[in-house]
């Protein structure tokens, strides 16, 4: 399976990269769990996907790379697909060679049994009506497609680059760069019957030479302009939207990928105001970057036609000085710029952090010494915004105008020496015009690419955060059914030997010489002072933290061994109430997001299920939709109460092997303490619960 795999990345462009550690694989027993254990040792990303049967031509055309399951004669085979059209899909053989097939083979194979069921009833209802030849071949389609229209068939896993790869790779792979060429070009030639349009009624006028034939070529130059905007526009936008839906996975995945105890050491101030930035980045990187290209095309273009008009080795040998002093104005706006946002990002994190601790200041912190050091940055942001203002009102006042005054000097000359040409004058004239109007434009997406700019040297602090990819073996963990791990009779669900764990600059390890073992059913309280090293076990063992030293293993396999997805799926977890979180989504979206999304129609019959047992259904039934109101800031308000119940209800549908509680009872009166406790009794396999004595 993982030599199908990689060759098929390797033919797709995917540039695997081996992490495996050499180790012989053991089998997986689970299909699902194999596919993406093998993805996950080449760094790539799989994906199962389902379709509708009338649906599943055009999934196929466009799928690849991708893996599609097929069966025949009670063999299961797999279909490496590596491009396809509607005329034929491109297929890697073992040998790895490419061949291609129609795309009805493969459907064939894929609608085979289902269509069996469907055929004698077909066979009889055309039998009795008397339909032969290629009436019957049609209508026996179209009645397959009828009964099946809403069969759904999930034999496809997509094979992707996954989000944490470097960006330009993404882009390239997506063929990124050839969509920004063609709408480079498309502009250029654009801009190109632009100028000949305005150069031949021009040259017609100048000339005294005007009819209809010079008139109709005019308006033909200008018509043809259209479908090259309308293509520039198209492609503009579908870069835009791509580009920025890659740049917001790569700023989850690399956020996903940070260490947990580095993000909380920077405060929740300085999180948010890296949230804002990313939300920059994104508005006005890709508008301002596509301006200043564009707007440099047209400069390009003008100045070829200052060379080609009378004076126009003096209008180039001026251009330099303006591009000088271009830079020198620009230089200034964006170091002003920097300095302006660190003196607001550091106001908004003082302030954030402020109201977060504002009890305690009220408490610990004299009066006097509240509003301490305000003034000050107050008045260092002011001066800041100044400098900011200013060169933005000298880039704005003086960038164009500078260009105009440039362009005129480079026509003294010629007025000198009394060289009265009118047709060269007026193209000279026009090119110094064409200049002025990409100036604007470039002056317009210069502003807002500086705003993208320094948001993402902020945002870029929190890459160098980010934990790097660790190599996985090849081994793997045997699997039952339901994809959850099968135990060892007599063998500990978790293992853990002499682990040590110390938290960085400090002197003393929070756990030392830690040593546990948990078997398949028990139920275990874990209780200790505040600072005891509790939540710390608790994040070792669900993944969170990684031990310093020592033994951590789950059904004899550290996390390595198995891989971070696996881990996941065998432990899980609610952390404190203060590191737990309701998102601003569904009361049911919050309840499966561990689980799987779109849900199942019996995941979420569970979910009612569970949420009964734990005592939220009075809740559900005030609540206007349901389950599916909208909770959390923006929606329905939960009290302290209800949400510790939603964060037990949302660990117990991750159907995890072992599930860790960290003081997920403290916030519950008694009555809900007991009704919630026999929930969790009843709905797990085994049991950790941290609690203060």
């Amino acid at each position: 399976m993982n030599s199908a795999l990689r060759a098929l990345a390797q033919e797709a462009g995917l540039n695997p990269v081996d992490l495996s550690d050499g180790t012989n694989s053991e089998v997986l027993s689970d299909l699902e769990a194999r596919l993406l254990f093998g993805a996950e040792s080449l760094d790539l990303k799989i994906e199962r996907v389902s379709c509708k049967y009338g649906e599943l031509e055009q999934m196929l055309v466009r799928a690849a790379p991708a893996l599609v399951r097929l069966r025949v004669a009670d063999e299961e085979l797999f279909v490496a697909l590596c491009g396809g059209s509607r005329r034929y899909l491109r297929v890697l053989t073992p040998s790895l060679q490419v061949v291609k097939l129609r795309p009805q083979i493969v459907l064939s194979q894929l609608t085979r049994a289902h269509e069996a069921l469907q055929h004698q009833r077909i066979t009889d209802l055309l039998d009795s009506a008397s339909i032969v030849g290629r009436r019957r071949i049609r209508a026996t389609s179209a009645l397959l497609r009828e009964n099946l229209t809403e069969l759904q068939i999930d034999e496809c896993w997509l094979l992707r680059l996954p989000a944490h790869r470097p960006f330009l790779q993404q882009l390239r792979h997506r063929r990124q760069h050839i969509r920004f060429l063609s709408m480079m070009v498309c502009h250029t030639l654009q801009m190109a019957l632009f100028m000949a349009s305005w150069w031949l009624i021009g040259y017609a006028v100048l000339e005294g030479s005007i009819d209809t034939g010079w008139l109709a070529a005019w308006v033909l130059l200008l018509i043809t302009q259209i479908p090259l905007s309308m293509l520039t526009a198209r492609l503009q936008g579908s870069i835009s939207l791509e580009t920025g839906a890659l740049l917001k996975q790569r700023l989850l995945a690399s956020a996903l990928r940070i260490d947990p105890l580095k993000v909380r050491h920077m405060g929740s101030g300085q999180v948010l105001g890296r949230v804002y930035d990313a939300e920059n980045i994104e508005a006005s990187a890709l508008q301002g970057g596509f301006l200043l290209l564009l707007g440099g095309v047209e400069l390009v273009l003008a100045s070829l036609v200052l060379f080609l008009g009378v004076g126009g080795p003096v209008l180039l040998g001026i251009l330099p000085i303006f591009l000088l002093f271009a830079f020198v104005l620009g230089r200034a706006q964006y170091l002003s710029r920097r300095r302006w946002t660190s003196d607001r990002l550091h106001m908004t994190h003082r302030l954030i952090e402020k109201m977060l601790g504002h009890r305690t200041r009220l408490v610990q912190q004299p009066p006097a010494d509240w509003h301490k050091g305000e003034d000050r940055e107050q008045e260092e942001y002011l001066q800041s915004s100044a400098t900011m203002d200013g060169t933005m009102t000298r880039l704005i006042a003086l960038l164009p105008r500078f260009w105009l005054l440039l362009g005129l000097v480079g026509l003294m000359p010629v007025f000198v020496s009394g060289y009265s040409e009118s047709a060269q004058i007026a193209v000279v004239l026009g090119g110094i015009l064409l200049g002025y109007r990409a100036v604007l434009k470039c002056m317009g997406g210069f502003t807002s690419a500086l705003s993208a700019l320094v948001a993402w040297e902020k945002v870029r602090e929190l890459f160098s955060l980010e934990t790097p990819a660790k190599g996985v073996t090849s081994t793997a963990v045997k699997a039952n059914g339901d994809g959850t791990s099968m135990a060892g009779e007599g063998q500990p669900l978790c293992y853990i030997r002499d682990l040590y764990f110390c938290y960085p600059d400090k002197d003393k390890a929070a756990l030392a010489d830690c040593n546990l073992s948990i078997y398949s059913g028990d139920r275990l309280l874990l209780q200790g002072a505040s600072g005891s090293g509790k939540s710390t076990l608790a994040n070792v063992i669900t993944g969170v933290q990684k031990p310093d030293n020592g033994l951590l293993l789950i059904h004899g396999y550290d996390r390595t061994s198995i891989g971070a997805e696996h881990w996941r799926k065998l432990v899980a977890s609610a952390p404190q109430f203060h590191e737990n979180h309701v998102l601003g989504d569904s009361f049911l979206f919050n309840l499966l997001m561990g689980d799987e999304w779109p849900p199942k129609p019996e995941s979420v019959i569970r979910a009612y299920s569970i949420c009964d047992e734990l005592g939220l259904t009075p809740l559900l039934k005030k609540m206007p939709a349901g389950m599916l109101q909208t909770v959390g800031e923006m929606g329905w308000r939960l009290s302290h109460g209800e949400m510790s119940r939603l964060f037990i209800a949302r660990a117990i549908l991750q159907n995890a092997e072992l599930l860790v509680l960290d003081e997920s009872f403290a916030a519950l009166d008694p009555e809900n303490l007991r009704q919630s406790f026999q929930c969790v009794r009843k709905n797990s396999n085994s049991l950790i619960v941290i609690a203060h004595p």
